[in-house]
């Protein structure tokens, strides 16, 4: 039997202002901003544009590029945290605040 997805509906706010907040988070921005950095400012370096320019060029596609790779990880991988359900936040097998046992028994 295949298991059905769970199907969340997201926080495109949340998950879009909230500043990383792990340490896994952080590497991951960091490393990939250095990364984008170096692949769009290589090429400039052999033009004849200032190296100032040419790093304010470089680093506006690096910050808006491995945000957008941060925003995908987290949309990815940590769903119940950027939902807008606030019970989704918990994990499976936690327990709800509802009184399950007279709830039913009333019906």
């Amino acid at each position: 039997m295949k298991k059905e997805p769970e199907r969340l509906e997201m926080d495109l706010q949340k998950i879009f202002l909230t500043p990383p907040n792990t340490m896994k988070e952080k590497i991951t921005l960091i490393l990939m901003m250095v990364v984008v950095f170096v692949m769009f400012f290589g090429p400039v370096v052999f033009t004849e544009i200032s190296p100032l320019k040419g790093a304010v060029l470089s680093a506006f596609p690096a910050l808006s590029i491995s945000w957008g790779y941060m925003v995908l990880l987290r949309s990815l991988f940590r769903k119940r945290e950027f939902s807008k359900d606030p019970e989704s936040g918990k994990k499976k097998g936690e327990k709800r605040h509802e009184c399950q046992y007279h709830c039913k028994k009333r019906k």
